[in-house]
Formats: structure tokens, sequence, C-alpha cells
């Protein structure tokens, strides 16, 4: 069993997480909470100033939900573009704000230091691999599952962009025979969005959906949708 905050994430039920940031209010929290998100993802990396006491404030404004905090670097899709020692003190002040911290397996002049602290924190720690560029082989995404353990994740997060359904069938058969014990597994892309609906009932902790048209990865659809749909295929959970 892994927790964030107050919220056990089960395997087959489906749990939804949104992306807020600076420029959000805390009714559109509220909003959400209401309508069924179980999870707020706070992109750090998307807010306006990165001072200690700003960033303090707003994480504190968005609370209401349980919260992953995340500080996502260019290079995997995000908006950090500010050097790694930085990256790493901001994580050292979000940690005990925040439910869990989301690091990219291939941040690795930083990774062993947050492992630690967020192990001394009691924090979970969700190291995630993006590829916009295509799905890898099962052998190489396993692989980056069994990296990202050794690493010190708590939960695995796995996004890859998705061409085909031989793509989806690969991230599936992550799913499937399980290279980590607690995976986040999402297809990115058009042709991936089935993923996003259909992964939670196969073992995937959560899925990722949009304030509207403001998706932060390609393929989400806005929360209000995902979890009609979601409650349409799960009726039980």
């Amino acid at each position: 069993m892994i927790k964030l905050g107050d919220l056990v994430l089960t395997e087959g039920r489906p749990h939804v997480a949104v992306s807020f940031t600076d420029a959000d209010g805390k009714d559109e929290v509220a909003r959400a909470r209401a309508a069924g998100v179980a999870i707020a993802e706070l992109r750090i990396d998307l807010f306006a100033r990165y001072s200690p006491d700003y960033v303090e404030a707003q994480i504190r404004r968005l609370a209401g939900l349980p919260t992953l905090g995340t500080i996502r670097y260019a290079a995997e899709g995000g908006g950090w573009q500010a050097s790694e020692a930085e990256r790493r003190a901001l994580y050292e002040v979000i940690l005990p704000l925040v439910d869990a911290i989301d690091v990219e397996l291939g941040a690795k002049t930083i990774l062993g230091d947050l492992a630690d602290l967020a192990k001394a924190r009691g924090k979970v720690l969700i190291v995630s691999h993006h590829d916009f560029a295509g799905t890898p082989d099962y052998d190489s995404l396993a692989q980056i599952a069994a990296r990202a353990v050794a690493a010190g994740a708590d939960i695995v997060k796995i996004a890859t962009h998705v061409a085909d359904d031989r793509d989806i069938e690969t991230l599936g058969r992550v799913l499937a025979e399980r290279p980590a014990p607690n995976l986040v597994v999402i297809g990115m892309g058009e042709n991936g969005a089935p993923t996003r609906l259909l992964f939670p009932g196969q073992g995937s902790l959560f899925t990722f959906a949009a304030k509207g048209d403001r998706a932060t990865a390609p393929g989400q659809l806005d929360y209000l949708t995902t979890l009609k749909l979601l409650r349409g295929l799960y009726p039980s959970s």
C-alpha cells in the first residue's frame, strides 16, 4: 500500500491528477476536488517566480488535495531552465509542504540526494521517464523501471509517445509484467489517449487530466470528461 497524504493508491481503482500553477486560484482546486479529482500536481517549473517565499506561499494557497510537487526540467517537457543545483535547493524547500515529489530518472546529479531527502522526510518519491519521440521496446522500458527502483523510487512513472496499437501493447505489458511494484504508465499523444482511461484498470496508480484545454502533456483529456468516462468504465470504484 502506498499513500499520498490521506489518499490510498489502490491498483485497479482510477485516481485522477490535475496540474496546477500559481496562475490558478484556490477555488479551482476546490472545484476539482468536488468533481472527483484526487491529486493536485503543483507544476512549480511553470510558476512565475521561483523564490522560496513565493513558492511556499503558492503551495499553501493551493492546498486542498493530496499534493505532488514537480519541477520539471526542459529536457523532459518542463519549464525549468535554471541550474540543477538551484532545482535541488527548491525541491528541498517544497518537500515539507507536499506529499510527494516527481524527479526525472535522467536527473542524475540531483536524484540521489533528493531520494535521501524524501526518505528522511517520509515523502513519496516518484521517479519519472518521459519519451516524447516514441515508445521503446519492452526490455528497454523494464530496464528503465528497474533503474528507477534502484534510485529509490516509491512509484515509477513511464510516459511515452504512442504511434499505434503496438506501442499501447508494449506499455500494457509493462503493467502486466510489473518490472516495478508501483507504476504509473501513460501513453502520450492522440493515439495514446485511451491509455489514460484503460491503464488505471490495469494497475496504473493514477492518470493525468487537464483543466479545460490547458494540457501539460500531449493527449490529456479535460478532467471533467476524464472523470465521466472513468466512472462509466469502472462504476464500482
